[in-house]
């Protein structure tokens, strides 16, 4: 007897998505009535885009992996901007435990700025050296794959050095 869960459906996979289209779109009205450069703009998006699933205390939900020191988060930006575009889906390993789980992509519904902001709140909220990440960065990489649909695998992003 396997104590993984059920790989979600199709029909709950869309509905997730929805879902999450449907609170971007409310935080995206929202950002932008507070004013778009406003300095807690990126804590604004992760409360809004983020902290459902992994919690603002880092405590993880299910089978959000923790984003505390995580590779995913504070190495190389452009894993973390891949991901917050694209999504990301495949085995994750971190503190001895394995997350086998998807997590869809902001890229669109969120800016270039918005994904920025968000980057850089969450690199430097969970500890990352340099943490900026600039629109013009989200740019560069959401241009350089344009035409991708699918999510990341976690093996890909690896790769990034």
């Amino acid at each position: 007897m396997s104590s993984r869960p059920a790989a979600p459906n199709a029909k709950q996979r869309l509905y997730a998505k929805a879902l999450l289209l449907l609170i971007a779109a409310a935080a995206q009205s929202s950002a932008q009535q507070q004013g778009a450069n406003a300095p807690n703009r990126g804590e604004r998006l992760f409360e809004s885009h983020c902290s459902a699933c992994h919690q603002y205390d880092d405590q993880g939900m299910g089978e959000a992996p923790p984003l505390e020191d995580s590779p995913w988060v504070v190495g190389p930006s452009e894993r973390l901007v891949r991901i917050l575009l694209h999504g990301i889906s495949g085995r994750i390993e971190l503190r001895g435990r394995v997350y086998d789980r998807e997590m869809p992509g902001f890229g669109r519904v969120l800016s270039d700025a918005d994904v920025a902001a968000l980057a850089t709140y969450t690199r430097s909220r969970f500890r990352a050296d340099n943490p900026r990440v600039t629109p013009a960065e989200v740019k560069r990489i959401r241009d350089q794959h344009a035409g991708r649909t699918a999510y990341w695998q976690a093996g890909e992003l690896l790769e990034l050095r």
